[in-house]
């Protein structure tokens, strides 16, 4: 897809768009989850209004005006959604940080850099698809979400192609980290692996965590040491198999009760392991892995200096598990993977700890199949 601005452009005008854009496109996607945490923030809203409709703008002044439709259809999302006429949710931030990941691709290529490949009818259907969903009345809005959403990454709903060699159980990936399987590990795996059948949401998920989040540790020379937080994941979460299983699955967002029996369950698991005084360093990482390097988590409000490393990749990997999985309470559908980093990118130096972003991405970019299992 040729694409390329006005000859009469200047020089110096496309570098001062190109840089304003490398400025406007970011605080975009990070509005974007923002108002996934606050979707009832008008000012989050209209900002992030203001910030296409500048680039919309900008576009036409520097001699691409063959790329607005793009950002006019956002637009025409973005003020349904301040009329009240669509409703903020994951699905919907998905499709919009999709669609800033197609503009950014369509303006680089536009500049010079590297093709986009899409071509000038995906663009135009895409563009049909988000002024129909704009235009769209209530009882059609959930299925036109969905039906975007795959059409703009086909992978979301697709289940990953079946690997060319079977993928490892808990016990193979123990002993690539020569973690021995003792009478307390194996304890603690089966644990694990009773309170993962009391939800399905939760099916598979302890293999997953324990493969990425040793890994981020191992890459980083082993600042936990490796049994301590193989114990913490397998029970890191066995205080939420203990909620009702009504409050495990509901879809809507929880009242301040069901918050507070959801943030307990660091203290149940830590209470449990730190019986066993051989596992003092484990139950630390259970009581700690909701804590925020901002210090605006829970149980304690600790900010990143005052928690363990091994807490800091439990949050990371189980955030991003939780991003890519279903989870009744939290999303009703998978996150695209490459947004679900994003998202975690997005955070660093608040939510998560800035260098354990880092790794967590060096890991990724290494070993890419810690993504599909």
């Amino acid at each position: 897809m040729a694409l390329n601005p006005s000859v009469d452009t200047s020089a110096e005008l496309l570098e001062e768009f190109r840089l304003e854009s490398s400025e406007q496109l970011p605080r975009c996607e990070q509005l974007l989850i923002e108002l996934e945490q606050h979707p009832q923030d008008r000012e989050r809203l209209r900002e992030l209004f203001r910030l296409l409709h500048t680039v919309k703008g900008n576009l036409g002044v520097v001699g691409l005006p063959h790329l607005t439709p793009l950002p006019q259809a956002m637009e025409d999302v973005l003020a349904g959604l301040r009329e009240g006429q669509l409703r903020f949710d994951s699905i919907l931030g998905d499709i919009l940080l999709l669609s800033l990941d197609q503009l950014r691709a369509l303006l680089r290529e536009a500049l010079g850099g590297a093709p986009s490949g899409l071509s000038s009818a995906q663009i135009g259907s895409f563009c049909q698809a988000l002024h129909a969903l704009a235009a769209a009345p209530a009882e059609r809005q959930d299925e036109l979400r969905r039906l975007l959403l795959q059409q703009l990454d086909p992978s979301t709903r697709l289940q990953p192609a079946a690997p060319s060699q079977s993928p490892p159980d808990c016990l193979q990936i123990l002993a690539r980290h020569e973690i021995p399987l003792d009478e307390d590990m194996a304890f603690f795996l089966e644990l694990m692996q009773a309170s993962e059948k009391r939800s399905h949401y939760w099916q598979g998920r302890g293999l997953r965590l324990l493969a990425l989040a040793l890994a981020m540790n191992h890459l980083s020379g082993h600042p936990a040491q490796p049994a301590q937080l193989a114990a913490a994941i397998c029970l890191h979460d066995l205080g939420m198999a203990f909620l009702p299983l009504s409050l495990l699955h509901k879809q809507e967002r929880l009242s301040r009760e069901e918050r507070r029996q959801v943030q307990s369950h660091p203290r149940l698991g830590y209470d449990l392991l730190r019986r066993l005084p051989q596992w003092q360093a484990a139950s630390e990482i259970i009581l700690q892995h909701q804590e925020h390097a901002d210090g605006n988590g829970y149980p304690k409000g600790n900010s990143e200096a005052e928690i363990v490393p091994g807490a800091l990749i439990l949050a990371i990997a189980d955030t991003f598990d939780a991003r890519t999985h279903e989870r009744a309470h939290q999303t009703l559908s998978k996150r695209p993977r490459l947004r679900a980093i994003l998202e975690i990118n997005n955070l660093a130096g608040r939510q998560f700890s800035a260098h354990w972003v880092e790794v967590f991405n060096r890991v990724l970019q290494q070993q890419p199949e810690l993504t599909r299992l």
